[in-house]
């Protein structure tokens, strides 16, 4: 009888690994940290980190903190196999998880839009300048990438200390699914920059070589998740619509409206652009009107794109009227690539 009782209350590897991953989706990284070899140089509090920015980014680092806590609840799994061999352990588990690496590709995408222009032109983002941009484009991504999950089988190995099982090692894998996958998207995304450092991404514009395309009216525009053409441009001092009011541009400023088709080319539905750079024979830059909103009919800004189904529409610019000449600026996610579309 004693032996019997000694055994069943020997720990068990597959009994830390559960606990493990409960905290986690619990996102209470200071309780997983009990279940986890501390002595290995290689996990260095990888979980507390991630819910420590730096303090000048807390309210935007909060947001990404948010996101993968509300994800990390929607984690399930199963022990799939448990192996012990002397003090060692490997435990088998099933996942399935948020995979964010759609959302996190579209939304470098849409940062990068915004800064290789920028880099352009001359200006260097600062580190502090880019929190607020990416967050902003997440927030903005979450409303029309769906949702979807990934499934992988994770081998957790485990190691026995002082009558203990804790885990030796947090592989990217595990870190992963608590992260949302974005730690593989990231990979992705560095490996097609063609980045190995750990720099941050305003550094790496900085840096890049960039390489600058023209093209005309008439010609198309293959970026990262759309393409496009411009059909015509056209300049008015009175914007109206068929059912709406009219707005007239300031004093000294005209309209100029651009007519483009565009195709969403990634396999899920996405949301026109809406900050596309167009800058004028002076270098100065412009974004589009933000009070075209119900005084242009067909307008392109956040149009929802399904994939492959071209969209026929308008973006509206404000611009001095000294502008003499003007083209429009995107930066390829992924690429050191800059379109310049000249449209006067």
């Amino acid at each position: 009888m004693f032996l019997l009782v000694g055994c069943s209350n020997s720990p068990k590897p597959e009994t830390t690994v559960t606990k493990f991953i409960e905290a986690g989706k619990s996102f209470n990284f200071e309780q997983t940290a009990q279940f986890i070899n501390s002595a290995n140089p290689n996990n260095n509090d990888r979980f507390l980190k991630i819910t420590k920015p730096d303090k000048e980014d807390m309210n935007n680092f909060q947001y990404f903190v948010d996101y993968f806590k509300d994800n990390a609840a929607k984690i399930t799994y199963s022990i799939k196999s448990s192996t012990i061999e002397d003090d060692k352990a490997t435990v088998s588990v099933d996942f399935k998880y948020i995979n964010g690496g759609p959302l996190l590709k579209a939304t470098v995408g849409e940062v990068f839009t915004k800064v290789l222009p920028l880099a352009f032109s001359g200006v260097e983002m600062k580190k502090e300048d880019m929190g607020p941009l990416f967050a902003a484009a997440l927030k903005k991504q979450r409303e029309v990438i769906p949702e979807s999950f990934a499934e992988k089988t994770i081998d957790v190995k485990l190691i026995k200390l002082n009558n203990q099982w804790l885990i030796n090692e947090t592989s990217d894998e595990l870190v992963d699914v608590f992260m949302s996958n974005f730690i593989s998207a990231g990979k992705e995304i560095d490996k097609s920059m063609g980045s190995t450092s750990g720099s941050n991404q305003s550094s790496a514009v900085g840096k890049t070589k960039k390489t600058f395309i023209s093209k005309a009216i008439g010609e198309e525009v293959v970026l990262a998740t759309i393409k496009f053409k411009i059909n015509s441009v056209e300049e008015k001092s009175v914007l109206t619509s068929k059912y709406g009011s009219s707005k007239t541009a300031k004093e000294g400023a005209k309209f100029i409206i651009i007519n483009a088709d565009i195709t969403n080319i990634t396999n899920a539905p996405i949301n026109a652009p809406a900050d596309l750079d167009v800058i004028d024979n002076k270098n100065r830059q412009f974004q589009p009107y933000s009070g075209s909103i119900g005084v242009v009919d067909n307008l392109l800004d956040y149009r929802n794109l399904s994939p492959s189904i071209k969209e026929t529409g308008c973006w509206v610019y404000e611009l001095p009227q000294d502008a003499s000449s003007y083209k429009l600026v995107s930066g390829k996610m992924g690429t050191n690539e800059v379109y310049q579309v000249t449209l006067k």
